[in-house]
């Protein structure tokens, strides 16, 4: 293993071990209770100041460092024909690790030649105002005019409420397979699959310039889908979803219902 790989991977396989002795968190905090701390987010701190000390002695050094843990719980039902085809519930983590070596000036990230840039990290922001004024004039440099490769940005620190789910997979498995039965009665209809999902997600992220961040989101999901053929031989796929993020607004049968009769048409003529 090359010594620049080898210094690559520390970072990850020291922050794997580190989480690995943290038990997942099994509950969420009430809405109007103060939002606690996820021992995940000291375990990347701790983890991060320990590589930093080391790999920022390096030639070239490290100069940043993000941490971000992302842990999803989700469950899946779903059915086809009338049977029920899955129903499970899991839970992971996966960790993300940034880091960047010289200077925000130029690292390695710097586009040298026709090589591309990286891609698919996360996005950023922008306003949604359209009469934006700031009282001054706004210069974008671009990489020719100097522009650093990195902004040094001020720490933020945002806690929130961890979330957490607790399904009853029992009503959707009857529900899944009552809904897809329905569709049976048409000839004209060759498959039908509908499955239900549950999802709730906290990340962590941590960075050498002192931002830490913890937030939580939880959605719910029914999605209906029927294949069929048109007396002329054509396939005609229909599909409709339902998106909650409140249990109780979760769709009821009679909604469902009124929606499976707006997308399976009579013999599928249209």
């Amino acid at each position: 293993m090359s010594k620049s790989i080898r210094n690559s991977a520390i970072p990850y396989l020291c922050a794997l071990a580190l989480l690995s002795g943290i038990a997942p968190s099994t509950s969420a905090a009430p809405p109007d209770a103060q939002a606690k701390r996820s021992p995940v987010l000291a375990a990347l701190q701790a983890e991060m100041e320990r590589s930093m000390k080391t790999l920022s002695t390096l030639d070239p050094p490290a100069y940043y460092m993000g941490y971000t843990v992302t842990e999803t719980q989700r469950v899946d039902v779903s059915g086809s024909n009338g049977a029920l085809l899955n129903s499970n519930e899991t839970r992971n983590r996966w960790l993300e690790v940034s880091v960047r070596v010289n200077d925000y000036k130029l690292d390695n990230t710097h586009k040298v030649g026709e090589r591309q840039q990286q891609s698919g990290g996360p996005g950023a922001p922008v306003p949604i105002d359209d009469d934006v004024k700031t009282g001054k004039e706004v210069k974008v440099e671009t990489a020719e005019g100097g522009a650093p490769d990195f902004s040094r940005e001020e720490p933020h620190v945002s806690i929130g409420a961890q979330v957490s789910i607790a399904v009853d997979r029992k009503p959707w498995e009857e529900r899944v397979r009552a809904y897809t039965k329905a569709f049976r009665e048409s000839p004209a209809i060759i498959n039908s699959i509908v499955t239900f999902a549950a999802q709730a997600q906290n990340a962590y992220q941590v960075t050498s310039e002192r931002t830490q961040l913890q937030y939580g989101q939880i959605r719910y999901r029914l999605e209906l889908f029927i294949q069929g053929k048109a007396p002329d031989g054509m396939d005609i796929d229909r599909y409709y979803n339902f998106d909650w993020v409140d249990p109780k607004d979760a769709p009821d049968d009679k909604a469902v219902y009124a929606r499976l009769s707006t997308i399976r048409p009579l013999d599928l003529h249209c």
